[in-house]
């Protein structure tokens, strides 16, 4: 909501993930976990082949594909410099899902399954993919493979007892309610609140399988089983309310034992140091000795960087950003732009929920008293909107995609049989026609005696947002709905907990202080991610809060149920599917266009891959080495 903002902002279930971008990871993203692919059957590994993407999608100079790395030979030693315009405020990955939170933790911090640059799952601190057999009772197994002979940077044993003992400190960082927002994500519950879905655990004598036997099923198994084991050698005695400041960025960052291919050495507000791991076997490297995570501050002064060539590799952009450096010099390195798992989109608030018995911001009428809760009006605003027109407006010269659906078409779930709606005015007026909106004599859509007139909400600080919702505004007005645009700051109110907002906030979504919301969302798991933002009782304060539209519709929530509790690769697939053609036809969002991720990647960076996903770039970072 890879968010990168947040809606990267519910932790599988839970929390919010904000990203520098302004983009945001929906609910439903597991801790530390971005990406996903489709879970296997049961008693099998999973197939995590993923979809491939269509020719219309953006591509960057043939020179920007992954395949063009410069050819050299991998050499040992080197520093490469990482840009990065926005400082996180902690390092620590289950206390933020934050983009540069989880990219700064990511180097040293390994998880249990990565993803690679097409979109697959693949074993990292784990053997083999992990397995889920069903139980008798209704629920399943799900077992785990470590790798032989695993270290932390301090000599630590690395094995399956870490893993348990990382499940064991995130429940108990749940319960003691401290805001560790992605404990949450692991630690998960069923969606009545009741009890935790995994009732217990078993470590085998040589520490190598590790076994989760879960009451009930869950569609986001595999997603789950990527987390990343925490050094309990360094947690388990810092008291619960001292965790989430535990990992700053400052010196005593050293301190935290490191399982990934680099360790963590320095920090402060400007940078992170790294040095190689000694103990890394999960793979051969790193062939770098050391590795710099550089802050700027801004986008600007980061490009800035990079074409001067004082770092090595950016990323955190969007395709607006490919244009400022596509021409970069030869000399300097090259820009790369690809397909992400990430939709521009309109929320549209229905309204569930939302009485008189209750406070709202001055002047603001209720969705239903603007009729956003009729399904007509909401599908003549989709037919409203000319998508092509707002493309060619925000990315001229690039090739155009339809966004029929919330699956960009290089995700694996993506169910290409859906078609568009169409940009239909005459017919989109028809339909307000039909609802009893009619032309009244102040020339807008009028339903006895009250003025369709909408709020339109973004984060604050985002001119393409701002064009975004300029155009939209034209489109409506063309078809007789006048509306207003308002932006606030995205963590302190867009994406707030219902908690830490007033009834009388504007835009604030958790409170449904808006008519329609514009930003992204970077997906992740699914099966999770799709029932947090569209089941009923996930409308806020209720579930994991993620319901931000507020639809309530019982077949919706029949079919969102049934793909929760999906487990086999044919059965989740077929589910996601018939969620995908509810969404477009209840309407609850429209999807604007699916967006590209830039980067910039220096002639003395070897080995690296761009991913779609919210892995990011550094996926594969023991394979990087620098090229003289």
């Amino acid at each position: 909501m890879s968010l990168r903002t947040r809606r990267s902002l519910v932790l599988l279930l839970v929390t919010m993930l904000v990203a520098a971008a302004c983009t945001t990871t929906p609910p439903g993203t597991p801790a530390t976990t971005p990406g996903t692919t489709p879970a296997g059957t049961p008693g099998t590994t999973p197939d995590a082949t993923p979809g491939t993407s269509p020719d219309a999608t953006p591509d960057a100079t043939p020179d920007a594909t992954p395949d063009a790395t410069p050819d050299a030979t991998p050499g040992t030693g080197g520093t490469v410099v990482i840009g990065e315009w926005q400082t996180p405020l902690t390092v620590h990955p289950y206390f933020s899902n934050a983009w540069v939170t989880q990219q700064a933790a990511q180097p040293a911090l390994a998880t249990l399954m990565g993803m690679n640059a097409e979109g697959q799952f693949f074993p990292y601190l784990l053997a083999d993919l992990p397995v889920a057999e069903e139980t008798e009772d209704g629920g399943f197994t799900l077992t785990m493979q470590m790798k032989p002979g695993l270290q932390w940077s301090d000599g630590e044993a690395l094995d399956g007892n870490d893993v348990v003992e990382t499940y064991d400190w995130a429940v108990a960082m749940n319960e003691a309610g401290i805001g560790c927002g992605l404990c949450g994500g692991l630690a998960l519950r069923l969606p009545d609140d009741s009890d935790y879905y995994v009732t217990g655990h078993e470590v085998s004598a040589d520490g190598l399988t590790v076994t989760f036997t879960w009451q009930q099923k869950y569609a986001g198994w595999l997603v789950w089983a990527a987390f990343t084991p925490l050094p309990m050698q360094y947690f388990a005695n810092i008291p619960a309310e001292e965790v989430g400041g535990s990992m700053p960025m400052a010196s005593t960052l050293a301190d935290v034992p490191a399982s990934g291919p680099f360790m963590f050495v320095d920090a402060s507000s400007s940078s992170i140091e790294y040095a190689a791991n000694p103990n890394f076997t999960a793979f051969e490297g790193p062939q770098l000795e050391g590795l710099r995570r550089q802050y700027f501050g801004d986008k600007n002064g980061m490009i800035a960087a990079f074409l001067s060539g004082d770092v090595d590799q950016i990323s955190n952009m969007t395709q607006i950003d490919y244009d400022a450096i596509k021409d970069v010099s030869a000399d300097i390195g090259r820009a790369e732009l690809i397909p992400a798992w990430q939709y521009e989109h309109l929320d549209l608030n229905n309204g569930g929920g939302m009485t008189e018995d209750r406070d709202y911001p001055p002047g603001f009428l209720r969705p239903q008293q603007v009729g956003l809760d009729d399904v007509n009006v909401r599908n003549a605003i989709h037919m409203a909107i000319n998508k092509e027109d707002l493309w060619n407006t925000l990315f001229p010269g690039h090739p155009y995609t339809p966004a029929c659906s919330n699956a960009p078409p290089s995700t694996w779930w993506y169910d290409a049989s859906i078609e568009c709606a169409p940009f239909d005015p005459a017919a989109a007026g028809a339909l307000l026609d039909e609802a009893g909106w009619v032309i009244g004599e102040s020339g807008s859509r009028e339903k006895d005696g009250q003025v369709m007139r909408l709020t339109l909400c973004t984060t604050a600080g985002n001119p393409t947002r701002l064009t975004t919702l300029g155009k939209i505004n034209t489109y409506l007005l063309a078809v007789g709905i006048p509306s207003d645009i308002q932006t606030a700051a995205a963590g302190d109110v867009v994406f707030a907990d219902y908690a830490d907002v007033s009834d009388t906030q504007m835009c604030a979504l958790s409170r449904g202080n808006y008519h329609i919301s514009l930003f992204t969302y970077l997906l992740s798991d699914p099966g999770a991610l799709y029932y947090s933002l569209f089941h009923s009782a996930n409308i806020p304060p209720g579930g994991d809060n993620g319901n931000w539209t507020r639809i309530v519709n019982e077949d919706l929530n029949a079919q969102l149920e049934a793909a929760l509790e999906a487990i086999t690769q044919e059965d989740i697939l077929g589910s996601l599917g018939a969620v995908q053609q509810a969404v477009v036809d209840l309407k609850p969002e429209i999807p604007l266009y699916y967006r590209g991720e830039t980067s910039g990647i220096s002639r003395h960076l070897g080995g690296f891959q761009a991913n779609p996903s919210t892995f990011g770039p550094t996926w594969n970072v023991w394979e990087w080495y620098f090229i003289p």
